[in-house]
């Protein structure tokens, strides 16, 4: 299906066959999220693939028990980098900015204001955790796409998570859950507004 098709047939699945998902399609629905631009190309994430029973539980029970998550045969963690990672002199900025065309003191100090605007605004967490929607919405369009749902999960424990994970906080931050899989429910009618609520044109 095209990209507007698979829009249209993307819902909220809450329940889910016990139908594994291919590791071909599991491998492309990473790659839409792999290939996702970020802000300055920073790309200051990771993808945590749960599928183990034992795990899929207690991920279950640190998203406060939403069936999803426990019905899905898999779920996508995403997780991004606190503030720390952000300096536009630590290693991880650097890491990025090593790979662009140009000098890394260019990329640097072409980064640095922005990362100060949004350090002075208390926004640095926020636009960390945003980074992982964008990865979010390639994925869960690119899977339905594939006949595959998934739902969007923010209702989590972040400390459980993490804690489930292996991971600490103090270098990752959960920005989103997502459980995919093949429903075992039937589609939902999308309730959207129109364009013409929506759009408004500045000539």
């Amino acid at each position: 299906m095209n990209f507007l098709q698979a829009m249209q047939s993307r819902f909220a699945c809450k329940r889910y066959a016990q139908t594994m998902i291919t590791h071909e399609d599991l491998t492309s629905i990473l790659e839409y999220g792999r290939l996702t631009p970020t802000s300055f190309g920073l790309e200051l994430w990771s993808f945590h693939v749960v599928q183990g029973q034992g795990l899929r539980q207690e991920l279950y029970h640190a998203c406060f028990d939403q069936e999803s998550v426990l019905t899905a045969p898999l779920s996508i963690v995403i997780l991004c980098r606190p503030p720390a990672f952000l300096d536009p002199d630590g290693p991880a900025v650097h890491q990025r900015g090593e790979r662009f065309p140009g000098s890394l003191t260019d990329f640097v100090e072409d980064y640095r204001p922005y990362h100060e605007f949004l350090k002075g605004e208390g926004r640095l967490e926020s636009w960390s955790r945003s980074q992982g929607y964008l990865a979010v919405a390639n994925m869960m369009t690119g899977a339905a796409a594939l006949g595959i749902q998934s739902c969007a999960i923010e209702g989590f424990d972040e400390a459980k998570v993490l804690g489930l994970l292996g991971l600490g906080k103090e270098d990752w931050l959960v920005s989103m859950v997502i459980p995919f899989g093949y429903p075992d429910e039937p589609p939902r009618t999308k309730i959207r507004q129109s364009l013409d609520d929506l759009v408004v044109f500045h000539p």
